[in-house]
């Protein structure tokens, strides 16, 4: 079953486009119903939230005053995020239960609203992610006309939110509703032919030995920028059932400040570039959905800006990325080296806004040049003054090791992969 969130910025017509969508047949959840749901009485994170919080924020009916409880989480962050700990874990046991019931069911697409997916690094959870948009000053008048705000007022709160370019840059599907209803209506029924299509048409899981990942993780880079290094993300992708940015923007040295979108930085030029975490993403890729190069993209994307503001180094973590997914599932370089490179150039531009520096493609050269020699590959890239890590990955994905070789925590980390294979994101 396809997973699709669906997001977008603040009175964009996000909840329009739901509703659209689930009259066209496909089965929707609007994760902000589900958490008033989880917060009614009998409900799952009732009793901890009036435990947590007293029984001060019950009305006289015995339900929970979101007003009440508001004024007490929204004045105290530390508030805030012992709710969040209480409701969160309960909204996406839910969305999994209901997930996994459309599943069986049979239901080929499922998508999920929810307005701060990206805001909140959870995105990848999804197969594919649709970002609702407007232009800004339509945007501006339906929120005072929804909110009965004055103009300085709904321009702060805009102020306040993700700004919806930013966050149209990790959608695959972008829907723009500044037009008529009727205009909106048409573009969500294209939108649910493409769903439906991209589920028809996705291409088989294949099942990669663990010589060859543990092959892409010893031959590969030792490190990655800002502090990690290729074992440990994976290692924590497992433990997580995928990457989740803020748990990944935790581990970053130094660590930065606010949201992980806004902790990357202007790096030295010795750090390595974020095309050195592409192995661990194209193995989660192919553990969780199979050879997906949208799905692949767009968490190469997201990891690179996590730790780099440059497009340039966003795509070359695409490029990578797509490189060493195709190397897994042929076994071998493309017969067209060049015409291949040319291909996952063009994709990963898209997906970044600019083109990927030549080094890029340098280092597959190296690889290519030496399919069946992992030390010449490294060597040929670091007399170009490249990482050899970069190539040594992908001749390291062909080849394998031998598993008794392998240091125990690249073992470690592939053997917890291998463990959640088929449980991903309630798939």
């Amino acid at each position: 079953m396809l997973r699709v969130g669906l997001t977008g910025g603040i009175a964009c017509g996000k909840s329009h486009v739901l509703r659209r969508l689930a009259e066209r047949g496909i089965p929707t959840l609007d994760l902000d119903s589900v958490a008033h749901e989880v917060m009614e009485p009998g409900g799952a994170a009732h009793g901890e939230v009036v435990a947590a919080f007293g029984r001060a924020i019950l009305g006289t009916d015995g339900r929970i005053d979101r007003e009440a409880l508001g004024a007490r989480v929204f004045a105290d962050p530390g508030a805030r995020e012992q709710l969040n700990a209480i409701v969160h874990p309960k909204v996406r046991a839910e969305e999994r239960r209901r997930a996994a019931l459309h599943a069986d069911r049979g239901a080929p697409v499922f998508v999920t609203d929810a307005a701060l997916l990206v805001e909140t690094g959870l995105h990848l959870r999804f197969d594919r992610l649709v970002v609702v948009h407007c232009a800004p000053e339509e945007q501006l008048r339906r929120l005072r006309a929804r909110d009965g705000l004055t103009e300085e007022a709904a321009a702060a709160r805009l102020l306040a939110q993700m700004p919806i370019e930013e966050k149209r840059g990790f959608g695959h599907w972008r829907l723009d509703t500044s037009g008529t209803v009727a205009e909106t209506n048409a573009k969500a029924d294209a939108l649910a032919r493409e769903v439906a299509d991209v589920a028809a048409s996705r291409p088989p899981t294949i099942e990669l030995r663990p010589e060859r990942a543990l092959g892409l993780l010893v031959q590969g880079p030792e490190r990655g920028p800002r502090g990690l290094d290729p074992v440990g993300l994976l290692a924590e992708i497992a433990a997580a059932g995928g990457p989740e940015m803020e748990r990944i923007a935790a581990k970053l040295v130094p660590p930065g400040d606010g949201p992980w979108y806004r902790r990357a930085r202007g790096e030295p030029p010795h750090d390595p570039g974020p095309e050195t975490l592409a192995g661990p993403l194209v193995l989660w890729t192919l553990a969780a959905v199979g050879p997906d190069p949208p799905f692949l993209l767009a968490a190469a994307a997201s990891l690179a800006r996590l730790t780099h503001r440059d497009p340039a180094s966003v795509a070359a973590a695409g490029l990578q990325a797509l490189a060493l997914m195709d190397m897994a599932v042929r076994g071998a370089p493309p017969s067209d080296p060049a015409g291949r490179s040319a291909i996952w150039r063009a994709e990963a531009e898209t997906w970044a806004e600019a083109s990927p520096p030549p080094g890029a493609e340098g280092a597959l050269r190296a690889a290519f040049d030496h399919p069946r020699d992992p030390g010449a590959a490294r060597q040929a890239a670091r007399a170009a003054g490249l990482d050899p890590g970069i190539a040594g990955a992908l001749v390291g994905m062909a080849l394998g090791v031998a598993p008794e070789t392998a240091p125990a925590a690249a073992r470690d980390a592939v053997r917890d992969l291998e463990r959640r294979r088929g449980t991903w994101c309630g798939r």
